[in-house]
């Protein structure tokens, strides 16, 4: 295979890739139904304020920058085609509707999954041969997780792309015979620390990079060892100016680190001991990874790398393995999987090329055989990705529900809703309520607020939102616990209120906390509208094992749902 039909296959699965990953990528717009998106996008905008200091990290920094730095060059294209005539246009756009922002930031995400897709080819090309290269471009191309998570703001997608990308840069001391250039050893480094400011479990990239750094063949072990500490001086220096503030606040650093490890891992661990999740993402691998049967092939294919060459499949499989057993302590999460991903489609394009090497030379040297054989074996997860791509493009359960609400309920209404439940807009006067409640003033206390309260004219269909929960830290939410009716099981706490309407969330499984609430909804109120993300012929039989798809939680596309969201319930009080 020709170099040049080598970079021909590999964009035309590039190119493929791109397709799945767009179609659908305005799921949801203008609302933004992933929380994690918003607290995202809320924390790399507010960089616009001048000051640079995330004061939260959950999160290394890189990232938020990046994506600020997106938005930034989204408006200069916005503003040189027209879009928006000024910066305050593009600031007001953010309240009004923020599809275009959200969009452009998915955007970010995908063109990284498509960078991933070549990086891995390359990889693949450097280690193995071209057909090897050829066929993971394809398996990663229709990776059903990569082209889900593609179409999210979030860290996963982009720092996979740092991981693979500090692994090619490895390859070079790798395949170097004799002593590393200091080049390719600080290189390694800088990659390193990058992929580590961008989200902390890159941090497993240092066993690959000592394990190669000290396998280094016919070089002493003083100037071994010298490589390895300038490659992590290098990568702690990366690591600290691609996230500046991480060392001054450490204290806060900490807290936020120790506070996510017990959301994440503890509640895992605590009960079930060590590893309990190894079993739930080796399923996921298989069957959501590459798909069915590429998730397979593709480890038969790294078990042959490593069999074939300890030095080659220690390389290939020291991220992936440990990292994969790090996981496995948490909450299972598909989206940390991505990470694992290129190193099995590697496996599988390695799978492919034995296999079609053993059958004949000349047909491995025919990008069409290639493409031929990796195209049957990813057919299941191709078609799973062209599956999602069409769900979420089906309108949610929410906005569904939302459109009802604004045909139907007068502006200005009070409504109750559920964070991430039906997208109403809050009028001006609901949130000065809510900041005279919250903060003892209307005075805002963010520019986010200041902004809002600032748009001339507020945007039209606005409601007084009262938001059910044991309240939190926003400012602009006023807050109605469930526990208010345990005592009497009436709708009076909404009375007091002024609440006219209820909008609730409802799943497969029935929310205790919420038994109160119906019962007294069932005495003092009735369903005036219902909306379902399950399919017309499915029964309630089927409905009770199958959860909705909420796009923040790992519910699988089942057949079962038509379109994303839960089951959304409007309640008039009598």
């Amino acid at each position: 295979m020709s170099r040049r039909e080598l970079v021909i296959a590999v964009l035309i699965a590039c190119g493929v890739g791109l397709w799945l990953r767009l179609t659908g990528l305005g799921f949801g717009l203008p609302a933004v139904f992933n929380m994690d998106e918003v607290a995202i996008m809320n924390r790399a905008l507010a960089f616009g304020t001048g000051d640079l200091n995330p004061r939260n990290f959950l999160y290394p920094t890189l990232y938020f920058y990046v994506l600020f730095a997106w938005e930034g060059l989204t408006f200069i294209v916005g503003w040189a085609l027209g879009i928006w005539d000024s910066l305050a246009a593009f600031q007001r756009e953010f309240f009004v509707d923020p599809s275009r922002l959200f969009w452009a930031g998915r955007l970010l995400t995908t063109l990284c999954g498509i960078a991933t897709i070549v990086a891995a080819a390359r990889l693949a090309a450097r280690l193995f041969a071209p057909s090897a290269a050829v066929a993971a471009a394809i398996f990663l191309a229709v990776a059903p997780i990569a082209v889900m998570d593609a179409h999210y703001v979030k860290h996963d997608v982009p720092v996979t792309l740092l991981i693979v990308l500090t692994h090619l840069w490895l390859l070079r001391i790798l395949k170097t015979d004799g002593p590393a250039l200091l080049r390719d050893v600080r290189g390694t480094g800088a990659m390193a620390g990058l992929a580590m400011s961008t989200h902390y479990y890159a941090v497993f990239l240092a066993l690959p990079v000592t394990f190669v750094l000290l396998s280094q063949t016919g070089t002493p072990w003083s100037r071994r060892v010298s490589h390895l500490m300038q490659a992590g001086l290098v990568t702690t220096l990366v690591f600290l100016a691609a996230s500046p503030f991480l060392l001054p606040n450490i204290d806060t650093a900490w807290i936020d680190i120790t506070q996510n490890r017990a959301i994440v891992m503890d509640r895992a661990t605590e009960a079930a001991g060590r590893l309990p999740s190894l079993g739930r993402y080796l399923t996921l691998l298989v069957q959501d990874g590459l798909g069915w049967p590429a998730g397979v092939v593709g480890m038969a294919g790294l078990l042959l790398v490593a069999v074939e060459s300890r030095r080659q499949g220690l390389f290939l499989l020291l991220f992936p393995t440990v990292f994969l057993l790090f996981i496995s302590n948490t909450v299972p999460a598909s989206r940390y999987l991505n990470a694992v991903l290129p190193f099995l489609a590697i496996g599988a394009g390695v799978a492919v090329s034995r296999a079609l090497r053993a059958f004949s030379p000349r047909v491995t040297a025919s990008p069409i055989a290639v493409a031929a054989l990796a195209l049957v074996i990813a057919s299941p997860g191709g078609v799973k990705s062209v599956r999602t791509g069409r769900f979420f493009q089906q309108t949610d359960t929410r906005t569904l529900a939302q459109a009802w609400v604004e045909e139907h309920i007068p502006e200005g209404t009070s409504i109750l809703v559920q964070p991430y439940s039906v997208p109403l807009r809050q009028s001006r006067e609901g949130l000065i309520e809510a900041l005279e409640v919250t903060r003892g003033s209307e005075e805002p206390p963010s520019v986010k607020f200041r902004e809002q309260l600032a748009l001339n004219p507020y945007p039209a269909l606005a409601y007084r939102t009262i938001y059910l929960g044991i309240g939190g830290l926003d400012a602009d939410k006023l807050y109605v616990s469930p526990r208010e009716f345990d005592a009497t099981e009436t709708l009076e706490p909404l009375r007091v209120l002024g609440v006219m309407y209820v909008a609730l969330k409802r799943y497969n499984i029935p929310d205790a906390s919420l038994a109160s609430l119906d019962r007294a909804l069932a005495n003092g109120g009735h369903i005036v509208a219902t909306f379902s993300p399950y399919r017309s012929d499915v029964d309630q039989g089927r409905r009770a094992v199958v959860a909705p798809f909420l796009h923040n939680t790992d519910a699988r596309l089942d057949p079962a749902l038509e379109r994303p969201g839960p089951v959304i319930e409007i309640w008039r009080i009598d």
